[in-house]
């Protein structure tokens, strides 16, 4: 699957960000893309395409274990570290010619 419109900060996994804002040290956690997505089974690959210097380009693709997987997540809107994020379905092929 192909998942857009992630977060700067989102992570293949999960971790916390530690802030300190007004005097005051709050802590957030960020979904982990992986980690998120786990909820509707099994994922085998959960890459974040990055650039040259590292920063995410804010989009992803993921593979599930089971293709019914696929069709949980399709059925809902899906908010990840603030932001609502967008999917579509590609196959192999589809994700290689589009390069």
């Amino acid at each position: 699957m192909f998942i857009g419109g992630l977060n700067w900060d989102t992570t293949d996994g999960s971790y916390s960000l530690l802030s300190l804002t007004d005097s005051f040290l709050t802590e957030f956690l960020l979904d982990g893309l992986r980690d998120y997505f786990s909820q509707f089974g099994k994922v085998d690959a959960c890459t974040i395409m990055r650039d040259a210097a590292g920063r995410s380009r804010c989009f992803a693709f993921l593979t599930f274990d089971d293709p019914a997987s696929v069709n949980a997540v399709m059925v809902r809107e899906h908010t990840l570290d603030g932001k609502i994020v967008c999917w579509d379905l590609c196959s192999f092929v589809a994700c290689l010619t589009s390069f």
